[in-house]
Order: C-alpha cells, then sequence, then structure tokens
C-alpha cells in the first residue's frame, strides 16, 4: 500500500520544497532591491544637500578612478545629468538583473517639469554593497522638449 501513496508525498515534499525555494529567491531579491534604490536615493540627496563626497562615495571603483576626485564627478554630473543632481522629484521603477550587474530605472522630474527615465546600473562589490558603473538618461517617450 505504501508504495501507491509514495509517489504523493514525493510529489507533495517536492512542491514544498520548491515553494520555499522562490520565497528565498524573492527574499533575496527584494532585499538586494531595497538595498540598491537605498544607494540611488542616498546619491541623489547627496546631491540636493551639495554633500558631493557623499555622492561620489556610491560610485564604483572604475568610475571613481576615471574621474579621481568629487569636484571632477560632481562636474560631469551637473553637466551630464542635470535632472538627477536636482531633481524636483523622483521615483523608483522597474529593476532588472542580468549578467551579475542590476539595472533599476528611476522616473525624475526635473525643475522645469520634464520627466526623464534614468536607467541606474550597479554590482554588488566584494564587501557586499552596492556600487553605481553607470547611468543613461533621456527624456521620457512622450515628454515635452
Amino acid at each position: 500500500m505504501l508504495y501507491k501513496i509514495w509517489p504523493l508525498i514525493a510529489a507533495t515534499l517536492f512542491s514544498c520544497l520548491l515553494a520555499f525555494a522562490q520565497a528565498q529567491a524573492q527574499t533575496s531579491g527584494s532585499s538586494d532591491e531595497v538595498a540598491i534604490q537605498n544607494v540611488i536615493d542616498d546619491q541623489i540627496r547627496a546631491f540636493k544637500s551639495k554633500d558631493h563626497d557623499r555622492a561620489f562615495s556610491h560610485a564604483a571603483p572604475t568610475i571613481k578612478q576615471i574621474f579621481k576626485t568629487s569636484d571632477r564627478f560632481i562636474g560631469m554630473v551637473k553637466n551630464g545629468y542635470e535632472p538627477l543632481y536636482n531633481p524636483d522629484s523622483y521615483a523608483f521603477s522597474r529593476n532588472i538583473e542580468q549578467g551579475g550587474s542590476v539595472y533599476q530605472e528611476v522616473l525624475v522630474t526635473d525643475q522645469n517639469g520634464k520627466q526623464w527615465q534614468a536607467v541606474y546600473t550597479l554590482k554588488k562589490q566584494e564587501d557586499g554593497s552596492w556600487k553605481i558603473t553607470d547611468v543613461k538618461m533621456e527624456p521620457t517617450q512622450g515628454a515635452a522638449t
């Protein structure tokens, strides 16, 4: 009789293990997503408060090598990413992991009411922290220029 119910027990056990694994993956993803958004949020807040060293601290080592100082980094941000340097508002949107990098979309409204889409690329560092490796930004489709 046991041989008849064994497949049912095995299937039930497998389903429970699969559900547990999926819950663990979602939990891990959620904590990383929160950490990633906290890094971006803190950098934007640092820009707004003119704490340039704190803003620069969120840049990945490769970015720090390129710009060397927070002043040079901020110069680049002001020239190319003004809506992120001094936004009126911003909100987090989609978040995708691919090939060891995470792409976090941020919807930004600048001081003139123009809307932008910024896509941050972040990588987890050896110490477990998330650092910003790149930002691509363009006007939101359909936004007035």
